[in-house]
């Protein structure tokens, strides 16, 4: 009988990889280069023992580069592999997490939100192999992102079982998140409500492992999966057990959903969503009203974690000057920024770095329409005397305001920041109407995805391409040292720096390209089919 629970897995397997071979690709091509090029990039920047020692005083020292880095495992003796460790560990643990948490949720509740679990389980196919499948192909692509970062580290000159300690971490990570949201995906009915849980448990993980860390309880980091893959300690004498016990308790999550999975009905989630108000409220009847509502947490979400990145980017201002006097490369391409000084040269790189990640949230937005098309709804919603333009314009001038308020919120979060580190309450409101010089340039990539949406939408994912072009650029244009006209592909390029005397002209021709490639993209959805299924 338990063989038969799993009857079909191995071919659910290949089906699952298959069909969504591309979106695995740049999930562990994605998550892998970006990790495997900033540790090339750690190799220029901190290139003496000087530079190492500099930067393990900075960071040992600071509570809130403690929060966003980790624990600071070799401080005691610096190396360039524990600051490899400090600069990309956690943040690659989060990419493999959210990688873990998108691809489950899609080839488990998502499914079966679609009925075409059902289907499946019209044929012959065991109760639990849906599960065990997407279990599988994420797991594989866990070790692929492990097999690929190793590879990397070890080819750039990393010791090699620091290497492979610090890419055991990630998988540990992303294992963990596998039965976390296979657990979600048992509890909740929807395939949203099943991404927020996951995504609010590693919301938690990081606090909870951030708190223990800054030492206000250190038993709390043992709390927390991050914390576990962390104290594998990579370059600082490894500690292999740590991987393990993340391994044991993915395990016992997979295993407590397939129970899950015989205690409800399919198709339903254990936990019932509370019903809704009998009647919308008025502002709701209206197109742009119910995309606000469908809007509001997401937004929400990012405006708080912004806020807080904001914080941590504020609280290192008024020490970058003696950072970057023990740091010479960083310090000259601070000075090509061309800001008053290397402060405030500092504050517009972090404005602009915070303006592309709020872009993330802004593509995200106009995209909602092709989510709608591509699974019906669209179709019903147009039917009635709801016209494209209203349809389509709803989502933009929502994402409109959410980016201007995701923008602000981390323009906000680094003035309280620094003015709370240098006693300058007017940096407040200084710092806050720097940060919206970033809007247009994040509008310009919503336009892009919206003009791709409207002219090619089985294309519509390569809305996010314009996004991804822009952060290499940003990112990584001086380790791979880009030509100036390749750089100038992303409109952040273009942001005007404070006191350049051409915020205006510039801010001007930005909004004149978001509003040109909305209005294309508005062209090619009023002049084409929708899609009905």
């Amino acid at each position: 009988m338990r063989g038969a629970a799993l009857l079909g897995t191995w071919r659910l397997v290949r089906f699952a990889a298959r069909r969504d071979r591309v979106r695995l690709a740049v999930w562990v091509l994605g998550v892998s280069a970006a990790v495997v090029v900033s540790a090339a990039s750690l190799l220029d920047v901190y290139a003496t023992q000087a530079s190492i020692e500099g930067y393990v005083r900075l960071f040992g020292d600071n509570p809130a580069l403690v929060v966003f880095a980790g624990p600071g495992y070799g401080f005691d003796e610096p190396s360039i592999g524990v600051i490899l460790v400090n600069e990309t560990q956690l943040w690659g643990m989060i990419g493999v997490a959210l990688m873990s948490i998108f691809l489950l949720n899609r080839q488990t509740r998502a499914e079966e939100e679609s009925e075409r679990t059902e289907l499946l389980r019209s044929l012959v196919v065991g109760r639990h192999a849906p599960v065990a499948a997407a279990t599988v192909v994420v797991t594989v692509a866990n070790a692929v992102v492990a097999a690929l970062t190793c590879i990397g580290f070890v080819v750039l000159g990393y010791p090699a079982a620091g290497s492979l300690a610090l890419s055991g971490s990630f998988v540990g990570v992303g294992l963990m998140f596998v039965g976390v949201t296979a657990v979600m995906a048992q509890v909740f009915g929807t395939g949203r409500s099943t991404l927020g849980a996951a995504s609010t448990t590693l919301l938690l993980a990081f606090v909870v492992r951030a708190v223990g860390d800054v030492g206000v309880g250190g038993w709390l980091t043992w709390c927390s999966p991050i914390g576990w893959a962390q104290a594998v300690r990579a370059f600082a004498g490894e500690r292999w057990w740590t991987l393990a016990v993340c391994v044991i308790g993915a395990a016992v999550l997979v295993t407590v959903s397939f129970w899950l999975g015989t205690v409800r009905d399919l198709g339903a989630g254990l936990w019932a969503g509370r019903t809704g108000r009998s009647t919308a409220p008025s502002w709701m009847t209206h197109p742009l009203g119910l995309a606000v509502r469908l809007a509001r947490g997401l937004v929400a979400g990012w405006m708080v974690g912004l806020f807080v990145t904001g914080v941590v980017f504020g609280v290192i201002a008024d020490d970058i000057d003696e950072m970057l006097a023990e740091n010479p490369q960083m310090a000259e391409f601070f000075a090509q920024l061309e800001g008053e000084s290397l402060t405030d040269a500092y504050l517009s790189t972090a404005t602009m770095m915070l303006g592309l990640i709020a872009s993330g949230l802004s593509v995200a937005l106009v995209l909602v329409p092709h989510g709608d098309e591509s699974k019906g709804r669209a179709a019903w919603m147009l039917a009635g005397p709801l016209g494209r333009s209203r349809w389509l314009m709803s989502h933009v001038v929502t994402c409109v305001g959410a980016t201007v308020a995701a923008i602000g919120a981390a323009g906000l979060g680094i003035g309280v920041a620094y003015a709370w580190v240098t006693d300058d309450l007017d940096a407040i409101p200084h710092l806050f109407v720097r940060s919206l010089v970033a809007v247009p340039a994040a509008l310009v990539l919503a336009g892009a995805a919206v003009a791709i949406f409207g002219l090619a939408p089985r294309g519509s994912v390569f809305g996010w391409a314009p996004l991804v072009v822009s952060a290499l650029v940003l990112f990584l244009g001086e380790v791979l040292q880009l030509p100036h006209w390749v750089r100038s592909v992303s409109p952040f390029e273009h942001v005007p720096v404070a006191g350049d005397g051409y915020e205006a002209l510039s801010m001007l021709g930005l909004s004149g390209c978001a509003v040109a490639l909305v209005a294309l993209g508005w062209w090619g959805v009023t002049r084409r089919d929708i899609a009905d299924h």
